[in-house]
């Protein structure tokens, strides 16, 4: 008995840990042969109830029969035999001598009693089972007049001129007399003229049933075949998919503080061992990413910290010396060294700031964005008025009350007035507009537009095109302008589930485009102006 316990259980461990394929084969074997056996049993039983709702005299008033014409009405009869008439004119004729009809198949029909569940039918009163103009001859099966029926009003007249035109009239009279009589004193008819009376049909109860049981085989297999493609999905399918589902939720997510659970030793718990090494491998990516991040914030740290100190020191030195020197030489060397001891101050107070956006989030607030934009474009012609331009300010569609971060959206608006006022001729132009929940910022001016490499590395940090063109041909930069503004606006457009479009408007200058998701909530009535 242990062993066979053992053995089973090696064998159900077996099973659980089949292939896919394997287990999709035993469950639908399983599934077909359940439905085979309750096919048989659904079937089986249905025929039983359909045949209790057959009478008992179902078959009491058809196949064979006879006229009793002086009873009027049909007896159940048989066929005697098959007879040459010579030989019966031989057996009745005192002389011996066979008739004129002599070669002619006849066949005599005999009234009979060898079905006890056989009825007679009254042409007068039949039974309400036997279907009127249904009868026929028995001859007309094997003639040509196969789709005839008689009424039973049409038998008496028909039997009387059939029995004179066939053989075996004179035959069937003599055989009926010679015959002895029963208990009654009464003898059989035997007529050369014999009915077939059809069965009447089953009844509607038996169809009923016998057509539900027809049509329960196939509905047997479908649920069988149904129930173990659930059971299938439910018990090797639906665990690791689910848990794939959800491992790949909250990857997307970029959270990976979670494990895959192990599944069966199958296709798929395998693909979940590898869904495991991924999480795990990304995990790892990332905790040593963000290692990487915190020592460069670190080091920036620190690095502009340690700095600015000496930096200090030096810028007021030289500012010293510039006060104090007679010589114009020594003065004009003091103002360079005071200013590029501003620019590196300037670029250490850049990285610190650069590490300080990396980690700023945007948190979306109900904000009048009318009210907004009034503010931003006053903030914007202090700005142009400073460079000296013009500056046009349009507005279209602007909600009293959207979901926006009024910090994030301020400081994009002023670095992309700032940046084209430095490049602008003669004018900048600011415009908003919000559409579908989409706040749209654009700032063009009338200067001599992006270059091409610009439009490709603009929104990079440190990048400047006047830098790279300084650096290229060899000439001091002011140091003024780090490269950081249209990279903060990028950032803060992408990080407020939007972007930074920059393009040359046709008509020449520049154009920057940031968009901003800006949804109005369901329940506020939205007015645009």
């Amino acid at each position: 008995m242990a062993r066979l316990t053992a053995a089973a259980r090696r064998l159900r461990a077996r099973m659980a840990n089949c292939s896919i394929r394997t287990a999709f084969a035993l469950y639908a074997a399983v599934a077909l042969l359940a439905a085979l056996v309750l096919s048989f049993v659904t079937t089986g039983l249905l025929g039983l109830l359909a045949n209790a709702t057959l009478p008992d005299d179902l078959l009491a008033h058809s196949g064979t029969y006879v006229l009793d014409a002086d009873a009027g009405q049909l007896v159940p009869a048989e066929a005697l035999s098959w007879y040459e008439t010579s030989a019966v004119d031989a057996a009745v004729a005192p002389d011996g001598q066979a008739s004129e009809r002599d070669g002619e198949p006849v066949v005599l029909y005999v009234e009979s009693a060898a079905r006890p569940d056989a009825a007679p039918v009254s042409l007068a009163d039949p039974p309400a089972d036997v279907r009127d103009a249904a009868v026929t001859d028995l001859t007309w099966a094997i003639s040509e007049d196969g789709a005839r029926t008689l009424s039973l009003a049409e038998i008496p007249a028909y039997d009387a001129a059939a029995a004179s035109e066939r053989p075996g009239a004179e035959a069937a009279a003599e055989l009926a007399a010679s015959l002895p009589p029963n208990a009654d004193g009464a003898r059989p008819v035997v007529s050369n003229v014999g009915y077939y009376l059809p069965h009447p049909g089953d009844p509607e109860p038996y169809r009923t049933i016998a057509n539900l049981a027809i049509a329960s085989v196939p509905v047997v297999f479908v649920a069988c075949l149904a129930v173990a493609g659930r059971l299938f999905y439910r018990r090797r399918l639906a665990g690791p998919i689910n848990a794939m589902g959800e491992a790949a939720e909250r990857i997307a997510a970029s959270d990976l503080d979670f494990r895959v659970p192990p599944q069966r030793a199958d296709e798929l718990g395998r693909l979940c061992a590898r869904f495991e090494d991924m999480r795990a491998e990304l995990e790892r990516s990332e905790r040593e990413l963000w290692l990487a991040a915190e020592n460069r914030r670190r080091v920036n740290a620190a690095f502009a910290h340690d700095l600015r100190t000496p930096l200090t020191v030096v810028r007021g030195q030289a500012e010293l010396i510039g006060r104090l020197a007679a010589d114009g030489a020594v003065r004009e060397a003091a103002a360079a060294i005071t200013r590029q001891a501003e620019r590196l101050s300037a670029y250490a107070d850049s990285m610190r700031d650069l590490d300080t956006l990396d980690a700023t989030t945007v948190s979306p607030a109900p904000l009048d964005l009318r009210a907004w934009f009034a503010q931003a474009a006053a903030d914007a012609r202090e700005v142009a008025r400073a460079a000296g331009v013009e500056l046009a300010v349009a507005s279209e569609g602007l909600p009293e009350r959207a979901e926006a971060d009024a910090a994030a959206l301020a400081r994009v608006a002023d670095n992309l007035v700032a940046n084209a006022a430095r490049h602008a001729r003669a004018t900048v132009r600011l415009s908003a507009s919000w559409s579908d929940g989409t706040l749209t910022l654009t700032v063009a001016d009338d200067g001599p537009g992006f270059s091409e490499a610009a439009l490709a590395h603009a929104a990079e940090p440190f990048w400047s095109e006047a830098r790279r063109d300084a650096a290229r041909d060899g000439a001091p930069t002011d140091g003024s302008h780090l490269g950081l503004g249209l990279y903060v606006c990028a950032l803060l457009a992408e990080r407020h589930g939007g972007e930074l479009r920059m393009a040359n408007a046709p008509e020449g200058g520049a154009v920057a485009a940031a968009r901003f998701s800006a949804p109005v909530k369901s329940y506020e009535t939205v007015t645009k102006r």
